[in-house]
């Protein structure tokens, strides 16, 4: 049978190579994803003699040799107009590193760059963001800033949440600001009628956002709501009054696909930001907003809002554009905090003020059975706890260099739930180290010993945090910092069996004591049960 598929012809895009001279028992490469999916496991290379081999990494990329202590950073430091993406190549040994950047053609100005080399793979790392941020135009972040807490609806209620649930759990915060200091809260997926009709609510949310928005500040917190920007669905009123707003396929049509989002709301479509009438419109939607009392924007399926394809400006690239639609948005409410979540990283810096750095969690160490909305996207299945962790202890050397780092929500509860109490530190641990813990967790049933956990991440913070051990095939097991200006270090048992740790392997000499279960003081070897956490100081 004939196929009909054919070839397309891809105009050139900017390429360079760099040729490494390491020793041939370099296998040390550390790769990143450009937004929050946990595309790749551990900085090593399990190398395989005899085979040639290519490892893809996004944005940035460290090749080195760990038995000489030599290392290359590779990386791109602007993302104005295009992504960079990078190729470690291995031909019987690591010979070079790729980088291409797609939306770069013949004749016009690259991305920058840069090469750094050190003895240190996690300094390079920690050198490269301060770069990336300094070109980026990100604003300094307050080392000393307290952590931030806040609540959402979505990982208790999900899509079905309702405005009567919303006041309850508005209540019970104020009830337990002791416990746990709210700062914002969110109203999440569910109050909208359709994705990108984002001014409308539906039936189960009566009453007119400004007045939510008010009892949320009357009893001391931000007013926080969820949106998608530069995304609605094909069943929403946005796009068909208006289809012609949205990225165009070659035919001229509106570009349609699918999104997470159950029918109707199931195909979406990217507004174009080039476009004058989209202009307008997301400074009135975002400048409505917050004049209904709303301070803090989650702008959510970021990633989805590149796509390729015909815009108004036929200049514009799909991150130029799509920052263009960023920048629209903040100057639209320019004294809120935006949250980006599935976003490009570097694409997005200077634009937003948080981001998500892990992917979506759960209440379930492993893909659990609880009631969160399933789609067909395969990479549901990752959505968890474990993964959630993974994906931030991954992207440590963003925190407070590139934004706020928003691990996800931290779950502790019991009811709704499949978590231990060691792994609901865990998920405890992600906003200890980051110093964002969002909770969905309905503190009416949460039992006391859950909510003490919760506690003690709200006002724990591991500053500077840096990996201490990361081995080949696994995700980092300990984590080193300062609390309250003590020497500190966190411990993650992620595997099935108990693990012991001896503390002066870690810089821990000496009495120390344990705050995350809390232990109290230790002598010189540490015990984690399986899925358990641990924050351990010097006294």
């Amino acid at each position: 049978m004939k196929n009909s598929l054919m070839w397309l012809e891809k105009p050139a895009c900017f390429r360079r190579y760099v040729d490494l001279d390491l020793p041939e028992s370099a296998s040390f490469i550390y790769r990143n994803s450009n937004n929050m999916v946990p595309a790749f496991q551990g900085p090593n290379a399990a190398m395989v003699i005899g085979y040639d081999a290519f490892w893809e990494s996004q944005d940035v990329v460290v090749v080195g040799d760990t038995t000489a202590g030599r290392y290359v950073l590779v990386g791109a430091v602007t993302a104005f107009r295009s992504l960079s993406f990078f190729h470690v190549e291995k031909r019987g040994r690591i010979v070079g590193v790729e980088m291409w950047q797609p939306s770069i053609g013949a004749g016009e100005t690259p991305e920058e760059t840069v090469i750094l080399e050190g003895n240190d793979w996690r300094k390079l790392l920690i050198e490269y963001a301060g770069i990336v941020a300094e070109k980026m135009n990100v604003a300094p972040i307050a080392g000393d800033a307290p952590n931030y807490c806040g609540y959402c609806s979505w990982y208790y209620y999900y899509a079905g949440v309702t405005e009567r649930d919303l006041r309850e759990n508005i209540g019970l915060l104020s009830e337990h600001r002791e416990t746990f200091p709210t700062k914002v809260v969110q109203i999440d997926d569910g109050y909208q009628t359709f994705q990108g009709d984002w001014l409308d609510r539906r039936a189960a949310w009566p009453t007119p956002l400004p007045e939510v928005a008010a009892e949320i500040e009357k009893r001391g917190m931000i007013p926080g709501i969820w949106t998608m920007p530069l995304i609605a669905s094909t069943a929403s009123l946005v796009f068909h009054e208006h289809p012609d707003w949205f990225v165009k396929n070659a035919a001229g049509e509106p570009f349609i696909f699918p999104g997470w989002s159950p029918p109707p709301d199931h195909e979406w479509v990217c507004l174009d930001a080039t476009l004058p009438a989209v202009e307008a419109h997301l400074t009135h939607v975002f400048k409505t907003l917050r004049s209904f009392g709303f301070r803090y924007f989650k702008m959510d399926a970021l990633g989805f809002c590149m796509p390729e394809g015909r815009r108004f400006d036929p200049s514009a690239t799909p991150v130029s554009a799509y920052r263009r639609g960023l920048a629209t948005v903040k100057a639209a409410a320019p004294d809120a905090v935006f949250l980006g979540c599935g976003a490009p990283y570097m694409a997005s810096l200077g634009l937003v003020d948080h981001c998500r750095v892990s992917q979506d969690t759960m209440a379930a160490w492993k893909g659990g059975s609880n009631g969160e909305p399933r789609n067909s996207d395969p990479t549901s299945a990752a959505i968890c706890v474990a993964n959630a962790w993974h994906t931030t202890a991954g992207n440590w050397w963003m925190i407070d260099r590139y934004f706020r780092a928003d691990p996800d929500v931290v779950i502790v509860r019991q009811d709704k739930s499949e978590l231990t109490c060691g792994e609901a530190r865990i998920s405890a641990l992600g906003g200890i180290i980051t110093g964002v813990v969002i909770t969905s967790d309905n503190f009416s049933k949460a039992a006391p010993e859950r909510l003490a956990i919760l506690a003690r991440a709200a006002k724990l913070r591991l500053r500077n945090p840096v990996p201490e051990k990361w081995e080949v095939d696994l995700w980092p097991y300990c984590f080193s910092g300062t609390v309250n200006g003590r020497l500190a270090a966190a411990f993650i048992n992620d595997t099935e069996s108990e693990k012991k740790f001896d503390l002066s392997m870690y810089g821990l000499a000496g009495q120390c004591e344990e705050l995350l279960h809390p232990m109290g003081r230790l002598g010189g070897v540490l015990t984690l049960a399986p899925h358990d956490a641990a924050l351990v100081v010097v006294l």
